[in-house]
């Protein structure tokens, strides 16, 4: 017989926290697989003459993802890298993100009344919480991927790197320029998150009205 206290962990039921570790590891595998493809294609689309200018991108990632480039060898690296970059990158914003939703779960879930036995639920994203995890991932990335090219000693040769400071004011392969550039990029990312997660649960509060409105 498992009793109230075995059965929940921190507040949290068990069965909520292993649905919650099966799903961000379908959510990491997913989203690496997805990077992965993403990258090989780019790899093989940029080797090929009529498609060049594809090669700018693809150097640029090359900076920060060893043995990337154009052509099938340089994409089946950038292939390795895509999964096990982006399948570290989703596990950690998916089980960030539904940690701090857990905490507010009766706020969080837009409940949608249908005719049948149960009714349909929507999980409304935490803007703070999802901005904060993809905001630091690619501040901690930008900051260690700059600091690497520094301690390798090709900061002076990485001009693809620099082309970064277009987007971010004030970013160099320094030190202190990554400081620079990681801050920006988490504001930057943070904002965004924030947008979505504002969008998106109002989009799904709207849904939630006009399916009560039509009962």
């Amino acid at each position: 017989m498992i009793t109230p206290a075995a059965s929940e962990e921190g507040g949290v039921p068990l069965l909520i926290r292993a649905t919650l570790r099966l799903n961000t590891l379908i959510f990491g595998a997913i989203l690496g697989l997805m990077t992965g493809l993403l990258l090989l294609a780019l790899g093989v689309a940029a080797g090929l003459p009529p498609l060049a200018p594809m090669r700018l991108p693809v150097l640029l990632f090359s900076v920060f993802l060893p043995g990337y480039a154009p052509g099938l060898a340089g994409a089946l690296a950038g292939f390795l890298w895509g999964c096990v970059a982006g399948g570290l990158i989703g596990g950690a914003v998916y089980w960030i993100n539904a940690r701090a939703a857990l905490s507010a779960l009766d706020r969080l879930v837009e409940v949608e009344p249908r005719d049948g036995d149960f009714p349909a639920a929507a999980l409304h994203l935490h803007g703070p919480s999802l901005g904060l995890a993809i905001g630091a991932i690619g501040a901690v990335g930008l900051f260690g991927a700059t600091n690497w090219l520094v301690l390798r000693g090709t900061a002076g040769e990485s001009i693809h790197a620099r082309l970064l400071s277009q987007v971010l004011p004030g970013y160099q392969v320094s030190f202190a320029g990554s400081l620079v550039g990681a801050i920006e990029l988490f504001l930057i990312l943070f904002a965004f998150c924030l947008a979505f997660a504002q969008l998106y649960n109002g989009l799904a509060a709207a849904r939630r009205r006009h399916s009560s409105s039509s009962r």
